[in-house]
């Protein structure tokens, strides 16, 4: 009789993420008809030395259709996959990259490769009949990641502005989500009301976050301060502000082209430095263009600055980047996104490492992420620092919230 933990079949299709947007969905069956379902998401901001998506690049849905993902894995992966065990991820994954063969994923694309991988990795939770976090978890003691939540969105998460990206709040004392995601309520309901009033509101970003009009890094901290003061928080005790700069998108012919405006190294660490002095940013995320890692250095090393410094286009979660900025001391911690190396093995390597060398772990959706909830299973389970996964709206990113409610409860 055969094993029940095997595979026996694999069945991709075409399914929407939140941007509207085309992309992957696979089941991962078993003998005994279990099933593990996963969702591919997608990056406005990503990172140059990303493993890259397989698109169609044809007429359909603006080029961005998945068949030939579809097609890959019904006619050249799944009679590979098909017969092993849903419980072997490694042996699993590293099938798909002996198929693939490239350093980028470029044969099977990301897209398709993570699909597939999360897909196996929660059919291997359901069928042993747990949930994802309690399966993976290499501790009995648990806890929730520090959430990082989106209050405004700019760059390519809004309309490719060139303007700093995101714009978020995280707590720098220990307090339970619950109370932390109250004090976000207030703040976001009270921002709302000042840009209104200031008829500041464009609109919302990809994540959720308010859009601002015409205004500037310095101007959205105050904005964010004064709301925080009205709502009777402490700034810099109940709550921090983390930026996104997504610095690559605004670098262009050895300049960064910040609201249109050259802008050498130094001039954005003068800008940071009074972020951090003066409007308690301390936390900060590709601060520098991905290939300007010199510039990461001298920001590390300027002892009048108290920031983390946060690699996620620098590092694009791929271990030979990481091992690299390690070695020349350049990043305080990195932001993981797994479809960003295409495999849950990879990225657990990724992971492994940062815990090795106590380099903080920042687990994070997509801008074009799904209603799926697996982040908040990861994040619990791999012991995560922190996860950001948008705003506080919207129900791509509140279904990621939800579920880290629901963990807490199971874990206390």
């Amino acid at each position: 009789m055969s094993k029940k933990d095997v595979i026996k079949k694999i069945t991709p299709r075409r399914v929407f993420d939140s941007r509207g947007n085309p992309t992957i969905e696979v089941d991962i069956i078993t003998n005994n008809e279990i099933v593990g379902r996963a969702m591919a998401p997608s990056g406005a901001s990503t990172g140059g030395k990303e493993a890259l998506e397989l698109r169609d690049n044809d007429d359909m849905f603006d080029g961005l259709d998945i068949k030939k993902s579809i097609n890959i894995i019904n006619n050249q992966v799944s009679p590979l996959l098909i017969g092993l065990s849903c419980l072997e991820q490694e042996e699993f994954d590293n099938v798909i990259k002996n198929f693939d063969n490239t350093d980028n994923k470029s044969n099977i694309g990301s897209n398709t490769s993570i699909a597939l991988s999360l897909a196996n990795y929660l059919c291997a939770a359901k069928y042993k009949e747990t949930s994802l976090f309690r399966y993976i978890a290499k501790k009995q003691k648990l806890k929730i990641p520090n959430p990082e939540i989106q209050i405004f969105g700019g760059g390519a998460h809004a309309a490719n502005l060139p303007t700093f990206q995101d714009f978020l709040i995280y707590s720098p004392n220990n307090i339970t989500i619950l109370d932390f995601f109250e004090k976000t309520h207030r703040i976001m309901n009270q921002l709302k009301i000042d840009l209104q009033e200031k008829n500041l509101l464009k609109g919302y970003s990809d994540e959720g976050g308010f859009w601002p009009h015409k205004i500037y890094h310095e101007e959205i901290c105050i904005l964010i301060e004064d709301a925080t003061k009205r709502c009777k928080f402490e700034m810099g005790k109940d709550i921090a502000i983390s930026i996104d700069v997504a610095a690559s998108e605004f670098f262009l012919d050895n300049s960064y082209k910040l609201y249109n405006k050259e802008h050498s190294a130094d001039q954005i660490i003068s800008i940071l430095k009074d972020l951090n002095q003066n409007h308690y940013v301390n936390l900060i995320e590709d601060p520098f263009d991905e290939n300007d890692i010199d510039s990461f250095i001298k920001l590390k090393n300027n002892k009048e600055i108290d920031l983390k410094i946060i690699g996620d286009d620098l590092i694009c979660t791929n271990i030979k980047l990481l091992k690299k900025a390690h070695k020349k001391k350049a990043i305080d911690g990195i932001i993981v996104k797994p479809n960003q190396c295409g495999t849950i093995t990879e990225t657990i390597n990724v992971i492994n490492y940062c815990k090795e060398n106590n380099i903080e772990t920042i687990l994070s959706a997509r801008s074009g992420d799904t209603e799926e909830n697996y982040l908040s299973h990861l994040a619990v389970g791999w012991d995560i620092d922190m996860i950001k996964v948008g705003s506080f709206s919207r129900s791509e990113r509140t279904s990621k919230w939800n579920e880290l409610l629901r963990i807490q409860e199971l874990i206390q």
